[in-house]
């Protein structure tokens, strides 16, 4: 998937491929092309790594760090803002070294209020053991939420009372700042639309704002993002930030609002909501088993080879075994964390596996059947 410095690079430079020679315009379109369709789910990164404000690198501050760090990711790699309940959580966060195995220091232009003093905050930056983490959730009754986790495509309208526009990737506003903040803090990528002439022509701020949910998906179908999420965002007379949020998942549309005193708060707010919800569908509990799994479309060794490391890759999937390979079809075992709709929920998340059937009709064997795609 193209990074977003790529997007903004294209955005800045885009008129200089628009009105220059033929080959130039299709390369643009291209590049865009393929930005566009690999929106759908992703594999997010650092998952296992926190970031935490500390006052200085003294071993008391490293501590209370690390603490904090692995909170953050427990939260984050479980779902679950329920965690501190925990008393083997608890336990745990007595102590945090057990749990990471790299740390760093960092110098930043932030302040942190130390009494009636601000002095000048540092970064500590804290990579966990990913197996330790999941170990400690399971041990604690909680899910364990693998890093392949659906995209989010937001149409923000905002109001300033005169005028409204649609929150895009390069906006610096504090109400995008606050968004993409606890949106990583949850782990959810969260994507914005290109706002470019396409978007233009399919929805309006306006359409956002007034929640045309229909034409909020009409133009949220070139992105193929895995959830659709529309919100309208103004202040009110006494100074409140207000929000009204629609999101789409499994095909249906949800709505909520919400307050605060705050951006910050506002944005945090509406994001807890949102992946609290995901993390209900997608976050694995503890509960194991096994399903038989049908693969056609294989070609040769490098497809078998491909399926097998995809399948292991797999949050759920612990292990799997070959059971049979005919002609284009391999049947594998595998081994899995959670329930089984869950694993069928993951790998739709991707476009190299099609459902071909759920095992209730066609051979009676409850096996999975799939397409392999690539």
């Amino acid at each position: 998937m193209l990074g977003p410095h790529i997007i903004r690079m294209l955005q800045i430079n885009k008129s200089s491929f628009w009105y220059g020679s033929g080959w130039r315009q299709g390369v643009l379109a291209l590049v865009l092309g393929l930005w566009i369709q690999s929106v759908s789910a992703v594999n997010v990164e650092d998952l296992y790594v926190a970031e935490v404000l500390v006052n200085s690198q003294d071993d008391a501050q490293l501590i209370s760090g690390a603490r904090a760090g692995l909170l953050q990711v427990l939260v984050r790699a479980s779902g679950s803002r329920a965690i501190e309940v925990s008393p083997q959580v608890a336990a745990a966060l007595q102590h945090p070294e057990s749990y990471y195995y790299q740390y760093s220091f960092e110098s930043t232009d932030r302040l942190l209020q130390i009494g009636d003093e601000q002095v000048p905050a540092r970064i500590l930056r804290l990579t966990f053991e990913p197996s330790a983490i999941a170990r400690l959730l399971r041990q604690a009754g909680f899910p364990v939420w693998g890093s392949n986790r659906p995209s989010v495509l937001a149409w923000l309208a905002v109001s300033d009372g005169s005028s409204r526009r649609l929150l895009s990737e390069q906006d610096a506003s504090q109400l995008s700042a606050a968004l993409n903040t606890h949106a990583k803090f949850r782990g959810v990528p969260v994507l914005y639309p290109l706002l470019d002439l396409e978007d233009a022509s399919q929805l309006s701020s306006a359409e956002v704002w007034g929640a045309f949910l229909g034409r909020v998906e009409q133009a949220s179908a070139r992105y193929k993002p895995d959830v659709v999420l529309s919100g309208r965002i103004q202040q009110d007379p006494m100074g409140r930030w207000v929000g009204f949020w629609s999101y789409r998942l499994d095909g249906n549309w949800r709505e909520f609002d919400n307050s605060g005193f705050s951006e910050d708060e506002l944005m945090a707010d509406m994001v807890d909501h949102l992946v609290d919800d995901l993390a209900a569908r997608y976050a694995l509990d503890s509960s194991r088993g096994s399903i038989l799994v049908s693969v056609d479309g294989i070609d040769d060794l490098d497809d078998y080879a491909q399926v097998s490391q995809y399948l292991e890759s797999l949050g759920p999937v612990l292990n799997s075994t070959v059971v049979e390979v005919s002609g284009r079809e391999l049947r594998l075992r595998l081994v899995t964390e959670g329930q089984s709709q869950q694993l069928i929920e993951i790998i739709q998340l991707d476009d190299k596996m099609l459902l071909v059937n759920d095992g209730s009709l066609m051979r009676g064997d409850g096996a999975l059947h799939y397409r392999w795609l690539l």
